[in-house]
Protein backbone atom coordinates (compact mmCIF):
# COMPACT_ATOMS: atom_id res chain seq x y z
CA UNK A 1 0.00 0.00 0.00
CA UNK A 2 2.82 2.36 0.82
CA UNK A 3 4.61 1.47 -2.52
CA UNK A 4 1.41 2.66 -4.45
CA UNK A 5 0.75 6.00 -2.61
CA UNK A 6 4.24 6.65 -2.93
CA UNK A 7 3.62 6.16 -7.10
CA UNK A 8 0.73 8.30 -6.26
CA UNK A 9 2.51 11.23 -5.26
CA UNK A 10 5.81 11.34 -7.88
CA UNK A 11 2.88 11.25 -10.75
CA UNK A 12 0.90 13.96 -8.87
CA UNK A 13 4.41 16.00 -8.90
CA UNK A 14 4.35 18.89 -11.69
CA UNK A 15 6.97 18.66 -14.87
CA UNK A 16 8.60 21.53 -13.17
CA UNK A 17 9.22 19.59 -10.03
CA UNK A 18 10.39 16.15 -11.86
CA UNK A 19 12.24 18.35 -13.95
CA UNK A 20 14.37 19.26 -10.96
CA UNK A 21 14.68 15.95 -8.99
CA UNK A 22 16.23 14.65 -11.59
CA UNK A 23 18.53 17.12 -12.26
CA UNK A 24 19.75 17.92 -8.73
CA UNK A 25 23.30 18.01 -8.74
CA UNK A 26 23.64 18.67 -12.57
CA UNK A 27 23.74 21.69 -14.86
CA UNK A 28 21.36 21.22 -17.34
CA UNK A 29 19.20 23.00 -20.65
CA UNK A 30 19.03 26.56 -20.21
CA UNK A 31 20.29 27.03 -16.87
CA UNK A 32 23.72 25.20 -17.51
CA UNK A 33 26.72 27.92 -17.68
CA UNK A 34 26.97 29.88 -20.38
CA UNK A 35 30.58 29.59 -20.44
CA UNK A 36 31.56 26.15 -19.38
CA UNK A 37 29.43 23.45 -22.38
CA UNK A 38 31.94 24.75 -25.14
CA UNK A 39 35.39 26.66 -25.88
CA UNK A 40 33.97 27.20 -29.17
CA UNK A 41 34.14 30.80 -30.39
CA UNK A 42 30.57 32.06 -30.29
CA UNK A 43 28.15 35.18 -30.24
CA UNK A 44 25.05 34.73 -27.70
CA UNK A 45 22.38 37.02 -26.43
CA UNK A 46 23.09 38.89 -22.86
CA UNK A 47 19.54 40.70 -22.57
CA UNK A 48 18.67 44.06 -24.04
CA UNK A 49 15.78 46.57 -24.53
CA UNK A 50 13.22 47.43 -27.42
CA UNK A 51 14.48 47.83 -30.25
CA UNK A 52 18.12 46.72 -28.78
CA UNK A 53 20.06 43.10 -27.53
CA UNK A 54 23.32 42.62 -25.78
CA UNK A 55 25.58 39.90 -26.91
CA UNK A 56 28.30 38.30 -25.05
CA UNK A 57 30.91 37.15 -26.76
CA UNK A 58 32.72 33.27 -25.29
CA UNK A 59 36.01 31.84 -26.81
CA UNK A 60 36.80 34.79 -28.96
CA UNK A 61 38.82 38.09 -28.29
CA UNK A 62 37.39 40.41 -31.17
CA UNK A 63 37.98 44.20 -30.57
CA UNK A 64 34.39 44.97 -32.48
CA UNK A 65 31.60 43.59 -33.55
CA UNK A 66 30.41 43.96 -37.88
CA UNK A 67 26.74 44.43 -38.29
CA UNK A 68 25.00 43.71 -41.46
CA UNK A 69 21.70 44.85 -42.69
CA UNK A 70 19.41 43.25 -44.83
CA UNK A 71 19.03 46.35 -47.30
CA UNK A 72 18.93 49.79 -46.84
CA UNK A 73 21.70 52.36 -48.24
CA UNK A 74 25.31 51.50 -48.46
CA UNK A 75 26.66 53.82 -45.88
CA UNK A 76 24.44 51.99 -43.39
CA UNK A 77 24.08 48.66 -44.59
CA UNK A 78 27.44 48.08 -42.55
CA UNK A 79 28.14 49.20 -38.83
CA UNK A 80 31.03 48.15 -36.63
CA UNK A 81 30.32 48.45 -33.07
CA UNK A 82 33.42 48.07 -29.94
CA UNK A 83 33.14 45.26 -27.75
CA UNK A 84 33.37 45.98 -24.27
CA UNK A 85 34.52 43.90 -21.04
CA UNK A 86 33.24 41.04 -23.36
CA UNK A 87 29.94 42.25 -24.79
CA UNK A 88 28.31 44.86 -27.38
CA UNK A 89 25.50 46.57 -28.48
CA UNK A 90 23.95 45.31 -31.17
CA UNK A 91 20.31 47.46 -33.17
CA UNK A 92 19.07 47.70 -36.39
CA UNK A 93 20.80 49.40 -39.34
CA UNK A 94 17.96 51.91 -38.95
CA UNK A 95 15.16 52.90 -36.22
CA UNK A 96 12.42 51.35 -38.75
CA UNK A 97 14.41 48.47 -40.37
CA UNK A 98 13.95 45.01 -39.10
CA UNK A 99 14.30 41.55 -40.03
CA UNK A 100 17.55 39.52 -39.38
CA UNK A 101 20.65 41.04 -38.99
CA UNK A 102 23.84 39.24 -39.67
CA UNK A 103 26.38 39.76 -36.81
CA UNK A 104 30.12 39.05 -36.96
CA UNK A 105 33.41 39.02 -34.94
CA UNK A 106 37.00 38.18 -35.50
CA UNK A 107 39.77 37.47 -33.76
CA UNK A 108 42.64 37.60 -35.96
CA UNK A 109 46.34 36.40 -34.42
CA UNK A 110 49.41 35.35 -36.62
CA UNK A 111 48.79 31.83 -37.35
CA UNK A 112 44.74 32.11 -36.77
CA UNK A 113 41.18 33.12 -38.24
CA UNK A 114 38.30 32.61 -35.98
CA UNK A 115 35.21 33.84 -36.78
CA UNK A 116 31.87 33.84 -34.28
CA UNK A 117 28.79 34.81 -36.42
CA UNK A 118 24.98 34.80 -35.07
CA UNK A 119 21.63 36.24 -36.64
CA UNK A 120 19.83 38.77 -34.75
CA UNK A 121 16.27 39.48 -35.86
CA UNK A 122 14.69 42.57 -34.67
CA UNK A 123 11.00 42.84 -34.93
CA UNK A 124 10.17 46.06 -37.29
CA UNK A 125 9.83 45.24 -41.30
CA UNK A 126 12.54 44.96 -43.56
CA UNK A 127 13.97 42.90 -46.40
CA UNK A 128 14.23 39.21 -46.61
CA UNK A 129 17.49 38.20 -45.04
CA UNK A 130 18.19 35.92 -48.74
CA UNK A 131 20.71 38.59 -50.51
CA UNK A 132 22.10 39.05 -46.66
CA UNK A 133 22.71 35.02 -46.25
CA UNK A 134 24.28 34.91 -49.91
CA UNK A 135 27.34 37.39 -49.52
CA UNK A 136 30.44 36.21 -48.05
CA UNK A 137 31.62 37.92 -45.41
CA UNK A 138 35.14 35.53 -44.24
CA UNK A 139 37.31 32.96 -45.88
CA UNK A 140 35.38 30.13 -44.01
CA UNK A 141 31.96 30.51 -42.97
CA UNK A 142 29.07 28.24 -41.88
CA UNK A 143 25.42 29.95 -43.31
CA UNK A 144 21.71 28.61 -42.39
CA UNK A 145 19.65 28.25 -45.62
CA UNK A 146 17.36 29.46 -44.34
CA UNK A 147 17.10 31.23 -40.95
CA UNK A 148 13.63 30.44 -39.39
CA UNK A 149 10.58 32.64 -40.17
CA UNK A 150 9.46 35.22 -37.92
CA UNK A 151 8.34 34.08 -34.18
CA UNK A 152 9.74 30.62 -35.22
CA UNK A 153 13.05 29.07 -33.94
CA UNK A 154 14.79 25.87 -34.22
CA UNK A 155 14.01 23.12 -32.39
CA UNK A 156 14.10 19.50 -31.13
CA UNK A 157 13.62 17.04 -33.45
CA UNK A 158 13.59 19.26 -36.47
CA UNK A 159 15.71 18.83 -39.77
CA UNK A 160 17.99 22.89 -40.96
CA UNK A 161 20.38 22.57 -43.75
CA UNK A 162 23.36 25.00 -43.38
CA UNK A 163 26.24 25.91 -45.69
CA UNK A 164 29.91 25.92 -45.51
CA UNK A 165 31.52 27.80 -47.60
CA UNK A 166 35.34 28.76 -48.60
CA UNK A 167 36.99 32.04 -50.01
CA UNK A 168 32.99 32.35 -51.13
CA UNK A 169 32.70 28.39 -52.63
CA UNK A 170 30.68 25.93 -51.37
CA UNK A 171 33.08 23.42 -49.60
CA UNK A 172 32.11 19.91 -50.29
CA UNK A 173 33.25 16.61 -47.73
CA UNK A 174 34.17 19.22 -44.96
CA UNK A 175 32.83 18.18 -41.51
CA UNK A 176 30.79 20.29 -39.19
CA UNK A 177 29.74 19.55 -35.19
CA UNK A 178 26.97 21.00 -33.58
CA UNK A 179 27.42 21.31 -29.95
CA UNK A 180 24.20 22.42 -27.31
CA UNK A 181 24.29 23.52 -23.82
CA UNK A 182 21.99 20.47 -23.07
CA UNK A 183 25.46 18.35 -23.65
CA UNK A 184 24.93 16.82 -26.89
CA UNK A 185 27.46 16.85 -29.85
CA UNK A 186 26.62 15.98 -33.57
CA UNK A 187 28.85 15.87 -36.71
CA UNK A 188 28.15 15.92 -40.40
CA UNK A 189 29.87 16.07 -43.48
CA UNK A 190 29.06 18.51 -45.96
CA UNK A 191 27.48 17.19 -49.46
CA UNK A 192 28.71 18.09 -53.09
CA UNK A 193 27.10 21.64 -52.84
CA UNK A 194 28.48 22.39 -49.48
CA UNK A 195 25.41 21.60 -47.56
CA UNK A 196 25.23 19.64 -44.20
CA UNK A 197 21.62 18.94 -42.27
CA UNK A 198 21.20 18.53 -38.84
CA UNK A 199 18.54 17.11 -37.06
CA UNK A 200 18.52 18.83 -33.40
CA UNK A 201 18.82 16.25 -30.59
CA UNK A 202 15.97 15.49 -28.10
CA UNK A 203 18.43 17.03 -25.37
CA UNK A 204 15.78 19.24 -22.97
CA UNK A 205 13.99 17.73 -20.17
CA UNK A 206 10.63 16.85 -21.22
CA UNK A 207 9.14 17.93 -18.86
CA UNK A 208 9.77 21.49 -19.47
CA UNK A 209 6.87 23.20 -21.08
CA UNK A 210 7.41 25.09 -24.20
CA UNK A 211 4.40 27.45 -26.10
CA UNK A 212 2.47 30.22 -25.02
CA UNK A 213 4.57 32.73 -23.05
CA UNK A 214 7.35 30.09 -21.98
CA UNK A 215 10.25 31.14 -23.91
CA UNK A 216 12.29 28.00 -22.98
CA UNK A 217 15.81 27.80 -24.92
CA UNK A 218 19.34 27.20 -25.10
CA UNK A 219 21.94 27.85 -27.14
CA UNK A 220 23.69 25.77 -29.68
CA UNK A 221 26.53 25.92 -31.96
CA UNK A 222 27.74 24.90 -35.37
CA UNK A 223 31.06 25.08 -36.17
CA UNK A 224 33.90 23.78 -38.90
CA UNK A 225 37.51 24.54 -39.14
CA UNK A 226 40.44 24.53 -41.83
CA UNK A 227 43.78 24.79 -42.36
CA UNK A 228 45.21 26.44 -45.63
CA UNK A 229 49.11 28.00 -45.93
CA UNK A 230 50.18 27.14 -42.01
CA UNK A 231 47.12 29.41 -41.28
CA UNK A 232 44.36 27.65 -38.76
CA UNK A 233 40.91 28.96 -39.71
CA UNK A 234 37.37 28.40 -37.46
CA UNK A 235 34.21 29.34 -38.09
CA UNK A 236 31.24 28.98 -35.94
CA UNK A 237 27.32 29.67 -35.86
CA UNK A 238 25.32 30.66 -32.70
CA UNK A 239 21.94 30.04 -31.97
CA UNK A 240 18.83 29.53 -29.60
CA UNK A 241 16.80 26.35 -30.12
CA UNK A 242 13.83 24.93 -28.17
CA UNK A 243 11.98 21.85 -26.69
CA UNK A 244 9.33 19.94 -29.16
CA UNK A 245 6.04 20.32 -28.27
CA UNK A 246 4.93 17.12 -28.93
CA UNK A 247 7.16 15.75 -26.31
CA UNK A 248 5.76 18.12 -23.68
CA UNK A 249 2.64 17.08 -24.16
CA UNK A 250 3.38 13.50 -24.21
CA UNK A 251 4.69 13.30 -21.12
CA UNK A 252 1.50 15.76 -19.53
CA UNK A 253 -1.00 13.43 -21.11
CA UNK A 254 0.77 10.15 -19.69
CA UNK A 255 0.94 11.65 -16.04
CA UNK A 256 -2.21 12.60 -16.09
CA UNK A 257 -3.57 8.84 -17.30
CA UNK A 258 -1.14 7.22 -15.14
CA UNK A 259 -2.46 8.96 -11.87
CA UNK A 260 -6.05 8.51 -12.89
CA UNK A 261 -5.36 4.65 -13.36
CA UNK A 262 -3.44 4.74 -9.41
CA UNK A 263 -6.39 6.32 -8.48
CA UNK A 264 -8.54 4.17 -9.45
CA UNK A 265 -6.66 0.92 -7.72
CA UNK A 266 -6.94 2.51 -4.57
CA UNK A 267 -10.75 1.82 -3.21
CA UNK A 268 -9.78 -1.71 -4.83
CA UNK A 269 -6.91 -2.21 -2.05
CA UNK A 270 -8.36 -0.39 0.67
CA UNK A 271 -11.00 -3.39 0.25
CA UNK A 272 -8.90 -5.80 -0.03
CA UNK A 273 -7.16 -5.15 2.94
CA UNK A 274 -10.37 -4.74 4.98
CA UNK A 275 -11.08 -7.81 3.99
CA UNK A 276 -8.05 -9.61 5.28
CA UNK A 277 -8.40 -7.94 8.44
Amino acid sequence: MRSILMMITVLAMSPHALAQHRHDGGASGAGADATSWTTVPRLQPAGGGRGEMRLALAGIDAPELVIYAPGGAPETRVRHVPVEAGRARISPAAPMTGNYHWVQGREVRPGMFHVASTAVYFSNPGPAPTALLAEPRSELEIVPTPLPREHSRYREGERWPFLVRWQGQALAAQKLVLETANGSRTEALSDADGRAVFVFPLDFDPAQRPGGHDRTSAPFVLWTEHRSDGVHYLSSFTSQYSPAPERTRSLAWGAGFGLFGMALAVPLLFRREHRHD
